[in-house]
């Protein structure tokens, strides 16, 4: 998806929920005139502000590998799976303790 399409779809889900931009830039932390500057046709907004408007949309953003969802070549059984990264996922787990000490 390029920025262009992800601005498209947010402009979108603007229209089809009916929440102004005023209510956008309340729930974003953002200036009516930047969302309305950030979800116009001409629209150049950076990351912070995209991550935003997406939150006050009531949206998430989720990554994927480029071709993602697209066959895979010549296998007709190949089907990707969709997974989802989330904040405990994200971390490292901490790794088990070990007692070091020797008894004498």
């Amino acid at each position: 998806m390029t920025k262009q399409e992800l601005i498209t779809a947010l402009a979108a889900r603007r229209d089809a929920t009916g929440i102004t931009h005023a209510e956008i830039a309340q729930r974003s932390g953002l200036t009516e005139r930047s969302v309305r500057n950030a979800l116009s046709l001409k629209g150049n907004p950076q990351l912070s502000s995209l991550l935003a408007l997406v939150d006050a949309l009531g949206l998430e953003l989720q990554l994927a590998p480029k071709g993602f969802g697209q066959s895979a070549g010549s296998d007709p059984d190949y089907r990707p799976v969709a997974t989802r990264v989330g904040h405990a996922v994200a971390q490292a787990p901490s790794p088990p303790y070990v007692n070091k000490r020797r008894s004498p």
